[in-house]
Order: structure tokens, then sequence, then C-alpha cells
């Protein structure tokens, strides 16, 4: 045979070959096995480092938010294959998605002037970006998507995402209606139904979304993210144990690919089974050290378990690693490093992380309340009704716990007239609850410093009769109202209750120089 023609039949083989071993690696990345995709992508870059190649690797790490991974094999691709036009798209994403608005423009304009708007890829990725994307084109996208389907009426894919604009915009009916034309030019692709149930599970019609999952999983039993979506809507439900049996098929059909296992350990977390995900996350991180959100939910993690010194570890190591590019940083991040503070003895440092997560989401208005009670604990008692008071003005009610604290807080500035208040919503709030009684009646105490009207007495028998029924044992504060009441009735001139009174004291703290004098003084 002629060497060209050998040549040129080899040629054709190998294209084919790379034609059908991308298509399984591309399947791997719809169906979230990335680990697995990319061993594929690299094996065929070491036979064929065409742009294509470059641009499909690219698209996994981005499906990953890994971003500048993604970025280094879209310019690769240009490297290797200047006119191939999607790594151009590939690059805009991350700008984009980065906020380089103008940078992603350019390159999209760029991906549109080499493939003459003729190239159906083009024109998706663009409009996907522009629809998935925190920044929103959704009118652009939708103009990308009808140029599109001019060129091909009966590409599915457009269909889809068109059903995805319209989701965005927040048009259920349009929506439902792009992914069944899609889901009709081919019965075996489940992705419309994916799309249609995470649509009805957003509008909480869990078990439409439910079925339609089921659908999913009965025509591809492998097809993995219609199993997580079923475990997150038993989630959503709060059947956790059925929530993990489908997360474990998830992972049986993610071949328990690392990525796979990182999902699931954040569906853990979300599920507040503490253990398992530090039990998970632990694991990962023998193989693979990359993700700092890992070290984010290990470290929230051993917060929930109360496993502080852990906590911080993780705490110092998931800050250390964060960057813009990298890991964004959340408000929930100084909230869980302000509670490692606090239950490390470092308040001071507490107050300054819960006053920047506060910075970061000022809808967070329960970080208030913890600052008045890290206040308080540092007799900084201005500064805690400051705060208590901003997050009762922002019409986040105080808990039991931060009105007995913004009380005791008012008492020690001698607000006598607030702590009054104070304390009395304390009793509304938690009748059985000793403590408001007892303030109460020291708030009354000092409003009758002679106690010759006996204001503080009804309150100090009301905290006796709901501390002894609690079987409260805090001797102080019992030796203090017993006292009180033996006092009263000895300037009373009642003797017999007076004497009932001292003698209790004396139970309770046998050298009480006050009882002693007092029996002394009634015989």
């Amino acid at each position: 045979m002629n060497k060209y023609l050998v040549l040129i039949a080899l040629s054709l083989f190998l294209n084919n070959v790379n034609a059908q071993t991308l298509q399984n690696a591309q399947k791997l990345t719809d169906n979230e096995q990335f680990s697995d995709a990319a061993k594929i992508y690299t094996s065929l870059l070491k036979l064929n480092n065409t742009g294509e190649n470059y641009f499909y690797m690219g698209e996994n790490y981005f499906k990953q938010e890994n971003l500048d991974s993604a970025l280094f094999f879209y310019s690769k691709g240009l490297e290797a294959q200047p006119d191939y036009a999607l790594n151009y798209v590939g690059k805009g994403k991350v700008n984009w998605y980065k906020g380089n608005t103008d940078v992603a423009k350019t390159s999209f304009d760029k991906a549109l002037e080499l493939s003459k708007r003729k190239d159906i890829l083009v024109l998706s990725k663009i409009a996907e970006c522009y629809t998935q994307a925190e920044k929103k084109e959704l009118d652009l996208a939708l103009g990308l998507l009808t140029e599109a389907q001019k060129l091909d009426p009966k590409n599915i894919d457009i269909y889809l995402l068109t059903g995805d604009v319209y989701s965005e915009k927040q048009d259920g009916n349009k929506a439902i209606e792009n992914y069944k034309k899609g889901q009709a030019l081919d019965k075996a692709n489940v992705k419309g139904l994916l799309r249609q149930g995470k649509l009805y599970g957003r509008s909480k019609n869990y078990q439409l979304a439910f079925d339609l999952y089921k659908e999913a999983s009965n025509i591809d039993s492998t097809f993995a993210p219609a199993y997580r979506e079923q475990a997150e809507l038993y989630y959503l439900s709060r059947q956790y144990e059925r929530a993990k049996a489908k997360y474990k098929r998830f992972l049986e059909l993610s071949s328990n690919n690392i990525d796979a296992r990182k999902r699931y350990a954040s569906f853990m977390y979300l599920s507040k089974d503490y253990a398992e995900t530090i039990n998970q996350i632990n694991m990962i991180l023998k193989e693979d050290t990359t993700s700092n959100i890992m070290n984010r939910l290990l470290a929230y993690s051993y917060v929930e378990k109360t496993d502080y010194t852990s906590a911080q570890s993780y705490m110092n190591r998931f800050f250390i690693r964060s960057s813009p590019e990298n890991t964004k940083i959340l408000a929930s991040d100084f909230e869980y490093q302000a509670k490692i503070f606090a239950k490390t003895g470092k308040d001071s440092m507490a107050i300054i992380s819960y006053l920047k997560a506060i910075s970061m989401d000022t809808s967070k208005t329960e970080y208030y309340g913890d600052l008045g009670s890290l206040c308080f604990k540092l007799k900084k008692n201005q500064d805690a009704i400051k705060y208590f008071k901003i997050k009762q003005n922002s019409k986040t009610p105080l808990t039991a716990n931060e009105t007995y604290i913004l009380g005791k807080s008012y008492f020690f500035e001698k607000d006598y007239v607030s702590a009054d208040t104070s304390f009395g919503t304390l009793i509304s709030m938690s009748p059985k609850l000793q403590q408001g009684y007892f303030w109460k009646a020291r708030v009354a105490a000092q409003n009758d410093p002679e106690s010759t009207k006996g204001l503080a007495k009804p309150w100090y028998e009301m905290y006796l009769e709901k501390a002894l029924a609690n079987n409260e044992k805090n001797l102080k504060d019992l030796e203090e109202a017993y006292s009180y009441l033996g006092y009263f009735y000895f300037i009373s001139k009642d003797k017999e209750n007076s004497k009932k009174y001292w003698q209790k004291v004396q139970e309770i703290n046998p050298t009480s120089d006050k009882a002693k004098k007092a029996l002394e003084n009634l015989k």
C-alpha cells in the first residue's frame, strides 16, 4: 500500500479513537467522575495535544470550580492551537467568574470572530457562562442560544440551556417547555429530567422532583447526579437515613472518586453528622490536600463536636490557604473563628472576628447577641448593652440568656429601671427560671436600701420557691435570699420567721457571722 495512504488511514484511525475516548471522558465529567475523566484527558494529551483536548481538560476543572487549573489548560490549548475558538471561551469564562468582565468579553468576542458565529458550542458555552455565573446576562444568553438554535434546531443542549435561562428569569413554564423539547429529541438523554427535577425541587414540589429523578435513574441507572439529587431531596424532607443511602449509591457510581467523596463529606456536614464528616474528610486528606473547603468543613465540624484545639488547627490552615482566587472567605468563617476564640479564652479576639463577620454580612444580626455576651464577660457593660440593643432594634429577639445578661449589664451600670424591665421580660420568657426572680429581688433591694418597705421580699420568696423546686445548688444566692428575709422579719419584729431564715443561713454557711449575731440578738 502507498505509504501516504497508510499515514492517512492511521491518522483517521487515531482521530476516531481520540473522538471516542474524548466522548467517554466527557461523559465521566457529566457524571461528576472528575478524577477518572482527568486521567483520560491526560492520556489523550500525551497522544495528541490539540486545542480540543486541552479545552475539555479545562472544562473538567472548571466544573469543579478550580478556576486557576481550568485557565492553565485553556491557555495551553491556545498555545497548541491558536485558532481553536473554544479556548478563548474558556479564558473568558474564568475571567467572567473572577469579575474581570471586560477582559472576559474581549475573549468571547475573539471566539465569536474566529468561529464566525457558526460554532454552536462557542455560542452555547458563552450563553452557559452568562446564565450560571453570579453576574448574569440572561438576555445576552438568550440571544446567543437563539442564534445557535437556528444553526441546529435539533440540538438537545440548546433547548436545555434555554430552559436554564428561563429558570433564572423565574419563568418556570417556559423553562419546563424547553426542557421537555430537549427531552423529546432523545428519550435516553436524562439531563432534561434532572433539570426539571431541580426546578420542581426549588419550588418545593418535592414529590414531582423525586419522580423525575427516579425516571432518570430508570433510564440510565449509572447517571450519578440523579442519585445525588434524590439524596438532597430526602435531606430537605428530613429523611436522613434514606438521604445517606442515595448518597452512598452516588458514591458507588462515581467510583468513590475523590470529588464525589468531597461532595459526600459536604452533605454529611449539612446533615449535621459531624462525626462522619470528620471521618470522611480525614480519609480524603490522606489522598488529596488541595481542597481548602475541606479544611473549612473540618474546622466547623470540630467546633460542633467541641474539639476546639483541632478546630483551631484547621481554621488556621483554612485562612492561611485562602485567597480571592482560591477560596472565598465567608462571614461564617469569621463566625466559627470567633466561636473558637471564645471557647479558648480569647474573648477580645472573638469580638474582632464577630465584627468582621458582621461587616461581611450585615443580615447576621444574631452575632450582636454573641458580641454582647463577650463584652459582658470582659466587664464592658456599656458595650454589651449597645450590642444587645442593636440586636433588639434589628427585630431579632434576644434569647433568654441574652436577656438575662442584658439585665445584669444594666444592673452593674446602676440603671435599675432598665434592669427591672429586662428581668421582667426574662420571667415572661422563662417563668420556671429562678434567676429572673433573684435579680428582680436585687433590683427591688436597690430601690429599698433599708428594706423597710420589703420591696424585694416577694421576689426573693418566688426565687426560693423556683430554686428549691429545681434543686438549685447556688448556695451563695440561697444564702443571700435567706439573709434578706431573716433581716426583713427581724426589723418587722417577727422573731419566729426571722429565726427560721437565719437558721437556714447557718445550715448553708455554718461560719456566717451575720447569722450568728442575728440569732444571738433574737435571744
